[in-house]
C-alpha cells in the first residue's frame, strides 16, 4: 500500500522515518508557506472516496431489493395458493347443481388424499332412475356374512321408495350439520330450513323408509357431520359444547327409535394433539352414554383413508376401542381439483392406494372393526389429451353416478387400468370439442375391493351412496355373490 505515490507521501507526512523528530516541537507553518498538494493526487483521492462510496450504495441496495423481492414473493405465491383453493377465475370450475357451495369446505390437497368431496356432491335422483339399466336378473341367495353400511343423502329421499334394501344389513341417512357449541344446524343464513333437517323433522317418505328398513331387519343409523376446522376444534376442546352435542345426538337417536349413530367430522389439515385428543374423548363419552341408554346400539365412525397412515383428526387406535366399527372412506384418491385425471380408488399403484393405506390401518386396528367403503360413482374431466392420466385443462368437473355412466357406456369401449384395477374412457364433447376422461368404478373394479374385504376378514362394506346405481341390479348381485352365505 506504502507504494502506492499519494499514500507514500502522507504516510511520511505522519509518520517520518527521523523518530527523534516526534520528541522536537515543530516550528510553526505559516499559511503562506503551506504547499498545495499536487491536483492529480487529490484527483485520485476524491476518485476513490466516490468509488468506495458507491460499491457500498451497490451493496446494501441489492441487499435492500432482495429482501423486499423475497416478501413480494412469498405473498404473491400464498395469494396464488389461495386463488387456487378458492376458485379463481383461471380454477376448475365443478358442476354443482344442487349443491350450496357457501358451506362447501375447501378440499384437502391431492397428495393428503381426504375424501371429502363428494359427500357434498349432489345429484339428480330423478336422471339416475331414469337411466336406462343394465339388464340382469337378481338372484339372492341367502344371509350376508359381512355388514353392508350403506349411506342414504337426503337428496337421495325422493327415490327411498325405488331402493332395494334387501342387501343392507344397516342404512343411515345423511346427514346433520352440527355446530361449534354441539347444536344441530336447522336453518341456513338466509333463515330457511336446511334440506336435510326439513326431511328429518317433517318428511313422510323418512318415516316411510324407516318402518320398511325395520321390516327387514336393517339398522337405521343417523349421520352427524362437521366439515369445518374451527366448528371441530371449538366443539372437541369445550366440555359444555360435548355434553350439549352428546345430548342433542341422543335425543336424536330417541326420537326416531334408531339403531346407532355414525359421526362424520372431516377435519382438512393437521390438528394440533389437543384437537385430535379432544375428538377421542368426545367419541368415547357419547359411545359410553350410548352404550348406558340403548345397549344395543352402534357408533360408528367416518375416517379418512390415509388417517392410520397420516396424523389427521382420526386417531384410529384410539377410536377402535370406543366405538363399535371405524367406516374408511376408500374414494376421491383424485377429485374435480385434481391437475391430472385418475382413479377416484386405485387398488394398486399411483404411488398411494387402498393396499398401501389399508396395510396401516391393519396394522392398528384389529380387522373386525373395519368397513371400507366404496364409491358408486365417477368423475368425468376436460383433459388435454386422451391419455388415462392427461392433464386436466379449465372446464366443468362432474361427479357421474353409475346408473348414468352405464348408460353412457353401452356403446362406449371402456378401458382398463392394470396398475390401479380401475375402469376408465375418453371421449369428445360434442358441444365443446373437448377431449373428456371418466374414471369410474364398476362391477369388476368392485368386484376386487370386495374379494380384499373377505381375504382381510374385514368387518364389511359401505357404500357411498344408497340409489345411485338407479335400476340396475349387477351392484346389488354382486354383493350376494361376494358376501352372501
Amino acid at each position: 500500500m506504502r507504494k502506492i505515490p499519494i499514500i507514500s507521501k502522507l504516510w511520511n507526512r505522519f509518520f517520518p522515518k527521523d523518530q527523534n523528530l516526534l520528541n522536537q516541537p515543530s516550528p510553526p507553518i505559516l499559511l503562506s508557506q503551506m504547499q498545495a498538494p499536487e491536483e492529480k493526487e487529490i484527483k485520485l483521492v476524491e476518485r476513490l472516496l466516490e468509488f468506495n462510496l458507491g460499491v457500498s450504495i451497490m451493496m446494501w441496495g441489492a441487499l435492500v431489493f432482495l429482501v423486499i423481492a423475497v416478501v413480494v414473493w412469498k405473498f404473491d405465491l400464498a395469494g396464488y395458493l389461495s386463488r387456487k383453493d378458492g376458485g379463481s377465475k383461471n380454477a376448475y370450475v365443478v358442476t354443482t347443481k344442487g349443491l350450496n357451495t357457501a358451506s362447501q369446505p375447501k378440499l384437502a390437497a391431492e397428495n393428503s388424499s381426504s375424501p371429502l368431496f363428494i359427500s357434498q356432491f349432489m345429484v339428480e335422483p330423478k336422471k339416475i332412475f331414469e337411466a336406462e339399466p343394465v339388464s340382469l336378473k337378481l338372484t339372492l341367495t341367502g344371509q350376508l356374512k359381512k355388514e353392508v353400511f350403506g349411506f342414504l343423502p337426503y337428496w337421495m329421499m325422493e327415490k327411498a321408495d325405488d331402493l332395494n334394501i334387501k342387501l343392507l344389513t344397516d342404512v343411515a341417512y345423511f346427514g346433520l350439520e352440527v355446530d361449534g357449541n354441539g347444536n344441530i344446524v336447522k336453518i341456513d343464513q338466509e333463515g330457511k330450513a336446511l334440506s336435510a333437517w326439513a326431511i328429518w323433522n317433517n318428511d313422510k317418505k323418512l318415516e316411510a323408509f324407516i318402518k320398511k328398513a325395520k321390516k327387514n331387519r336393517t339398522r337405521v343409523h343417523l349421520v352427524l357431520k362437521n366439515f369445518s376446522a374451527d366448528n371441530i376444534s371449538q366443539l372437541v376442546q369445550s366440555p359444555d359444547a360435548s355434553y350439549n352435542f352428546i345430548n342433542n345426538a341422543l335425543y336424536l337417536v330417541n326420537s326416531k327409535s334408531l339403531d346407532g349413530i355414525n359421526l362424520d367430522f372431516e377435519y382438512i389439515g393437521t390438528p394440533d394433539k389437543k384437537v385430535i385428543d379432544g375428538f377421542s374423548l368426545l367419541v368415547a363419552n357419547l359411545n359410553k352414554e350410548l352404550k348406558r341408554q340403548y345397549p344395543k346400539a352402534k357408533l360408528t365412525i367416518s375416517t379418512f383413508v390415509d388417517a392410520a397412515a397420516n396424523t389427521r383428526l382420526h386417531d384410529v387406535e384410539m377410536l377402535a376401542q370406543s366405538s363399535d366399527a371405524l367406516v374408511i372412506m376408500g374414494y376421491d384418491f383424485k377429485v374435480p381439483s385434481s391437475p391430472q385425471a385418475g382413479p377416484i380408488a386405485p387398488m394398486e399403484g399411483y404411488g398411494i392406494n387402498l393396499m398401501g393405506f389399508m396395510s396401516s390401518y391393519l396394522e392398528k386396528v384389529a380387522s373386525e372393526k373395519l368397513i371400507l367403503a366404496v364409491g358408486y360413482y365417477g368423475y368425468d374431466w376436460p383433459v388435454m389429451t386422451s391419455d388415462p392420466n392427461g392433464k386436466v385443462i379449465s372446464g366443468d368437473v362432474k361427479a357421474i353416478p353409475y346408473a348414468q355412466l352405464m348408460e353412457a357406456t353401452q356403446n362406449t369401449k371402456i378401458q382398463w387400468d392394470e396398475k390401479s384395477q380401475t375402469p376408465w374412457y375418453s371421449y369428445i364433447d360434442r358441444e365443446t370439442g373437448k377431449t373428456r376422461m371418466v374414471h369410474f368404478e364398476n362391477s369388476r373394479s368392485l368386484g376386487i375391493k370386495y374379494d380384499f374385504i373377505n381375504q382381510k376378514h374385514l368387518r364389511g362394506l359401505g357404500i357411498w351412496a344408497l340409489g345411485y346405481d338407479g335400476r340396475n341390479t349387477d351392484l346389488l348381485q354382486l354383493i350376494n355373490d361376494k358376501f352372501a352365505i
